[in-house]
């Protein structure tokens, strides 16, 4: 606690250098992401658009992430669905919604594969460790989603269904209202298929061509968002999320069917009030999230996981001088399990407080953040700095900038980690590490003509880093690692030009990363290269989508001896949106999904659909 006044007083010394011409306080609409765009200077940050997001209405976050990010999917066939960044396990990477961290306390996850797209208006990807702005967890990198109050007045809707291969269907309705102090949306989304796709088994003689079974599955999700402005100066925001979902879990290439199914369920509440001053605010935030979730299979008949988190979070923000934001807070989170793997049910608190600055100088931009958290006992005290400063500006159009970032983050031990039944370990270490990243960013800010381009080096080093080992009883138990070692490359452009008769969009993204075990060993699943180009046109009523991913050899074993083949798939969209007809927009695509019939694998054995046809109406009002 010493470490953290000092730091304290440290940032508040230095407002006292500050000087002219400012950094801006957020309008209201904004508030919620003020960590995200003010105080994380310095990293990689990928934001989503409204012509991209409106490509995967109705589709997987892991799909999404796949296309646009250089984030790494690991999917286990019809079951979890999870998202690596720059190296690190599953766990390291936050999600947050409307700013609440909704990773599972159990096992540290969220499943990508049951986070609709379109319960979102904004996808944000912050690369690089951030456990001073966000807590545990956040060590990789975090993805941000966020629901903002609809920008169209009065009454708005979007309608839409779409048939598919294998027994695909979904359907979705959206109904938003917006006025001058209240607004608000509701979105019902559904998705299901039988999913008895063709793959070709590389585990078998000739690889013969099969289709999968026992792979259905059925996806709902219930999103309500509601905006009030109480008066000028306090804002009230509501969300509410929950998610049913229902799996059938395919089995490998190489196992017998075990008829396992998978069911969960998810209720997310968060309420939100801001009281706006003359140069700050204060905002008060309480989350109820509720996961629960059921396996069954003929070898095990009812594991049964529930995991209820209430969080509190207060903050104020405020301009210092016109050159320095600062940002004070406290949060604490409360975990209870209900959980028949371990042997009694558990319950955990954690407090944390937290202060962030931000400074604009003549020349350079600056950050610092310190977080301190207690769990049982002090966390590591985290911290982070960064910087951003201008090097070439070959004109008003386009910019240079130079920019960097060190922090020291951690990530706790999961509930299974301490208390699955006979295998858990209630002696592990908390996680922690250090992040360091270089880079550098060109922008251009032509209206017509729009393009951006950012290149990062990266490095983190993690100290107790946990991992599931088969031990001498041939049971896999959680150990903390000395150390492991993540080091790579990023990359990614985008070029956007329009006209009087077309406009076009290109995007491209490049990632390498090595990482290691310190011992020679490598991670599992994790690929050195991965990439993807995209290529969106639009001329008047018709416009189409090009989409390439392509991905190195993936290691299923640290020494080497076992992998996945490396791939590249194409996906293509092409749609019409005739005139509108008394307000209302149709919107008709055919979108066709492995267009090449490519056989590939995320992780080894776990087959995935070869080419698939969807054919999705829409209309808008």
């Amino acid at each position: 606690m010493k470490k953290l006044l000092t730091y304290c007083c440290l940032l508040l010394s230095l407002s006292l250098a500050a000087q002219t011409d400012s950094i801006r306080l957020l309008p209201s609409a904004e508030i919620t992401a003020q960590r995200l765009n003010i105080f994380s200077i310095g990293q990689t940050q990928l934001s989503s658009d409204s012509i991209t997001l409106s490509f995967f209405q109705n589709q997987q976050l892991s799909e999404y992430l796949q296309a646009e990010t250089p984030l790494s999917i690991r999917a286990y066939g019809t079951g979890l669905s999870s998202v690596a960044t720059r190296g690190m396990a599953a766990n390291h990477t936050a999600i947050l919604w409307n700013g609440i961290n909704i990773q599972n306390p159990l096992n540290g996850l969220n499943d990508m594969a049951l986070l609709d797209v379109g319960t979102t208006q904004r996808i944000d990807v912050k690369l690089g460790g951030s456990s001073a702005l966000f807590g545990s967890g956040a060590i990789g990198g975090i993805i941000y989603l966020d629901n903002e109050k609809p920008k169209t007045d009065g009454f708005h809707g979007h309608f839409g269904y779409g048939l598919g291969s294998y027994g695909y269907q979904n359907g979705f309705g959206e109904l938003g209202f917006n006025k001058k102090k209240v607004g608000g949306s509701i979105r019902i989304a559904q998705q299901q298929a039988t999913n008895d796709f063709e793959f070709k088994n590389t585990a078998e003689i000739g690889q013969p061509l099969q289709h999968a079974t026992h792979a259905a599955y059925n996806l709902l999700n219930i999103n309500a968002n509601l905006f009030y402005n109480i008066s000028n100066n306090d804002i009230l925001k509501f969300n509410y999320w929950q998610s049913q979902n229902y799996r059938e879990i395919t089995p490998t290439m190489t196992a017998r069917n075990d008829n396992a199914v998978y069911k969960d369920s998810a209720n997310r509440i968060v309420g939100e009030w801001a009281h706006l001053l003359k140069k700050s605010y204060v905002k008060t935030r309480v989350a109820y999230l509720f996961d629960k979730n059921t396996y069954a299979s003929d070898l095990i008949m009812n594991s049964q996981n529930g995991i209820r988190s209430v969080i509190g979070e207060v903050e104020w923000n405020g301009n210092i001088s016109k050159r320095q934001t600062l940002r004070v807070g406290f949060n604490t989170t409360n975990d209870f399990s209900n959980n028949n793997n371990y042997n009694e049910n558990h319950q955990r608190t954690r407090l944390a407080a937290f202060v962030n600055d931000a400074f604009v100088f003549k020349f350079i931009t600056l950050t610092a953040n310190v977080r301190q958290e207690w769990l049982n006992q002090l966390q590591p005290t985290t911290f982070s700095t960064g910087f951003e400063k201008k090097i070439i500006e070959k004109s008003v159009k386009t910019v240079f900038i130079l920019r960097g970032s060190l922090s020291r983050n951690f990530n706790v031990p999961t509930f299974n980690d301490l208390y699955w039944a006979s295998l858990g370990n209630p002696n592990l270490a908390t996680e922690q590490g250090w992040s360091k990243e270089l880079g550098l960013s060109m922008k251009s800010k032509n209206e017509q003509r729009q393009y951006q381009a950012h290149l990062t080096f990266f490095d983190i080093s993690m100290h107790n880093r946990i991992v599931w080992l088969p031990q001498t009883d041939g049971q896999f138990r959680p150990t903390n690692l000395n150390q492991t070692f993540s080091r790579g490359i990023e990359t990614w452009a985008t070029y956007q030009a329009k006209n009087t008769f077309f406009e076009y969009k290109i995007k491209a993204n490049y990632q390498f990363v090595h990482v290691t075990d310190g011992k020679g060993g490598v991670a599992l699943y994790v690929p050195t290269h991965n990439g993807s180009l995209s290529a969106w046109f639009k001329h008047r009523y018709i416009y189409a989508r090009w989409q390439q991913t392509a991905s190195s050899k993936r290691y299923g074993a640290t020494d080497k001896t076992t992998w996945t083949n490396p791939f590249t798939l194409a996906d293509a969209t092409i749609g019409f949106t005739p005139p509108s007809v008394k307000k209302a927009q149709f919107d008709v695509r055919l979108q066709v999904s492995n267009v090449f019939n490519t056989d590939y694998q995320l992780i080894r054995f776990y087959p995935n659909a070869r080419r698939e046809f969807r054919l999705v109406l829409g209309v808008n009002f």
